[in-house]
């Protein structure tokens, strides 16, 4: 099982997981849906429930989806991912670019998170998953009505694992 986490700058609501592609091979997300993950060929567009903040976010490779998940995470769904280049998945940001490493909120820490490799001719299912989205947003604008503007990490967390179902 390979694991990958970074910490993400969420912006406009949403975060990306992206595959490393030639210019103008990613689709674009059409943000007029509810869903909270938009896939397009090329990418997952993580739809937050806050319009800013840090977020901790681990991506997977496995070979089964986990057998149980515990009450605090949320399960978003499940889509078909087809690779359509490298494979090579990163976390990214819409304003902040890639994902800096798990370790990144520590102090002396600096580039960016490692990618996760998908097999290019493999068809993957996707499972994402969510932690803290319930009342994300209520925590979110409490704190800035106590001016807490520093209020920026620990309201969502998420999980994409991608299990291989086919070539």
């Amino acid at each position: 099982m390979e694991i990958v986490s970074g910490v993400i700058g969420v912006a406009y609501s949403h975060f990306y997981i992206v595959e490393r592609v030639e210019k103008g091979v990613a689709g674009l997300p059409d943000f007029r849906t509810d869903e909270p993950v938009i896939v397009t060929p090329g990418r997952l567009t993580i739809v937050s429930c806050v319009q800013e903040h840090d977020a901790w976010v681990t991506l997977m490779v496995a070979e089964t989806e986990p057998v149980q998940q515990t009450e605090q995470w949320q399960p978003l769904g499940s889509w078909p991912y087809r690779p359509v280049s490298t494979g090579q998945m990163r976390i990214s940001g819409p304003t902040t670019g890639p994902a800096v490493p798990a370790l990144g909120w520590l102090p002396g820490s600096q580039g960016y998170a490692p990618t996760l490799t998908l097999h290019p001719s493999t068809l993957y299912t996707v499972h994402v998953y969510a932690r803290g989205r319930a009342d994300s947003r209520a925590r979110y604008e409490a704190a800035m009505a106590r001016e807490e503007w520093g209020l920026r990490e620990g309201l969502e967390h998420y999980v994409a694992i991608f299990i291989p179902a086919g070539e």
